[in-house]
């Protein structure tokens, strides 16, 4: 058992340094041999057999499969170039022409994607930040993927507005009760549904409807999890979320400098007049809440 972890941890470190360029080059004329095949399985495997041969000639193999006819191709290529010990800068920079070249297929951006998390390239921002306004549910969960992965601090604020979209804000909603001192369960029963109706209040019926609607997307899970490997927290609803972000302002702008290389305390003074400006927003969006729900429970009781 000794001998097989001390051999588990030599390949891992003999995987992660660059290989030769004989290496290389025994590697690519392989390739090249079972590229031949026919099925495009085959096809396929052979690529991503690059996947583990870090070395510059290997990523120029890789740039020419990026512009195969085949997106099935192309999908595996951009895997293959998240290979882990390959330059992160050029390999990265590859996958950034071939997003901003494929963006209408999204299973090769989410390739791309997925390779940028595995070479932890930051070099994105901000061209894949409209990924998280696409229309296709993949390209949305492979950014939010990349951006967790990199614990990319530029993004949180598209990520409360995320939140603001597609999660709830705090749904509450009561039962209801009905007395009958000398009644029956039964009849109390009876007329507890007659009031709210069968399975639970109308109110309440009305809430679990609106908050299931928020995850029609289906990304729900993600988001929070992407939420979460940013700042080590969870939040279940929007209104909570940016409860956080109005008392941590300073610290994410803080936080998003230092992942931009700028010196953190340079903006905590414009952080300070944002901080304040923000929760005014938030305090008056609220209050229009408020009484906007006021007004429906008013017009409910008419």
């Amino acid at each position: 058992m000794r001998t097989l972890v001390l051999c588990a941890i030599a390949a891992t470190c003999l995987a992660a340094d660059p290989v030769s360029e004989e290496n290389a080059k025994e590697a690519i004329a392989k390739f090249h041999a079972a590229f031949k095949a026919p099925d495009v399985e085959a096809k396929q495997g052979a690529i991503y057999d690059l996947h583990d041969v870090p070395h510059d000639l290997v990523l120029k193999e890789l740039e020419k499969l990026l512009r195969n006819r085949s997106a099935e191709i192309r999908n595996v290529a951009a895997l293959a170039i998240g290979g882990q010990g390959h330059d992160a800068r050029k390999a990265g920079d590859l996958l950034m022409k071939l997003y901003r070249k494929e963006r209408q297929t999204e299973e090769v951006v989410a390739s791309a994607f997925e390779a940028m998390a595995e070479l932890k390239y930051t070099g994105y921002w901000p061209d894949v930040r409209v990924a998280l306004k696409d229309e296709r549910n993949v390209v949305v969960i492979s950014a939010l993927d990349l951006f967790g992965a990199n614990g990319d601090w530029r993004v949180f604020p598209d990520l409360v507005e995320l939140y603001r979209e597609i999660m709830p804000r705090r749904v509450n909603w009561t039962t209801g009760a009905v007395v009958l001192p000398d009644g029956t369960d039964e009849e109390a029963k009876a007329q507890w549904e007659a009031k709210y109706g069968v399975g639970g209040s109308k109110e309440k019926t009305r809430a679990k409807a609106k908050a299931a609607s928020f995850d029609l997307r289906n990304f729900s899970p993600q988001i929070k999890e992407c939420v979460k490997r940013i700042t080590g927290k969870e939040f279940d609803n929007a209104f909570d979320l940016e409860e956080w972000w109005c008392e941590n302002y300073v610290t994410v702008a803080k936080k998003i400098a230092e992942f931009e290389g700028k010196d953190p305390e340079s903006v905590v003074p414009r952080a300070r007049v944002e901080q304040a400006e923000l929760k005014a927003k938030v305090e008056e969006e609220r209050r229009k809440l408020d009484e906007e729900s006021e007004k429906q429970r008013a017009d409910g009781k008419k």
